[in-house]
């Protein structure tokens, strides 16, 4: 379902140097579909929906040019929840035709749909209705990720905030 989802916006090729700061993924009735809801010299909103979910994403168009993020590498006594790998991050993106450089890095950016469906195969998650994530800082390849908390959640590496959520 992500990725159907995913292979939409990647019809909107002329974003493909912005990086989203917010998604909201909701389970319902909608029409299927993808638009434009917004688009400003320095943010965009876009949705794209099928007949039982819809995404929103809020992107931004850095001031500056995107470079490798180092990632953390800093063990963390925290559990680990989940590591994506320069290989899943490739797979995901060649599989919906994702064209961001930043998800080529090296090490590469984990894209936000791969993030969410993620989130979304997990037990935790995999029933609910809808969830609103906001990023906080990119996550790379080979970071371990912890999810700490339940309806209001926080994806940390190494103390570092990565990505607040919610349940909706």
């Amino acid at each position: 379902m992500i990725r159907d989802l995913a292979r939409k916006f990647s019809a909107f090729g002329q974003f493909v140097d912005n990086v989203i700061i917010e998604l909201k993924f909701q389970r319902g009735n909608f029409s299927a579909g993808a638009e434009i809801l917004r688009a400003h010299s320095s943010m965009t909103l876009l949705r794209a929906s099928s007949n039982d979910a819809e995404i929103l994403l809020k992107m931004i168009r850095p001031r500056r040019e995107v470079t490798a993020a180092l990632g953390c590498r800093i063990q963390s006594a925290e559990k680990t929840w989940r590591v994506f790998t320069a290989s899943d991050i490739l797979d995901f993106v060649e599989s919906v035709g994702d064209k961001n450089e930043i998800h080529r890095f090296n090490p590469p950016i984990v894209p936000a749909l791969l993030i969410l469906e993620t989130l979304l195969s997990d037990e935790n998650f995999s029933s609910c209705a809808g969830l609103k994530l906001k990023f906080k800082n990119f996550v790379t390849a080979g970071e371990p990720l912890s999810l700490v908390g339940d309806k209001n959640f926080e994806l940390m590496s190494a103390g570092v905030k990565k990505v607040s959520g919610e349940i909706l």
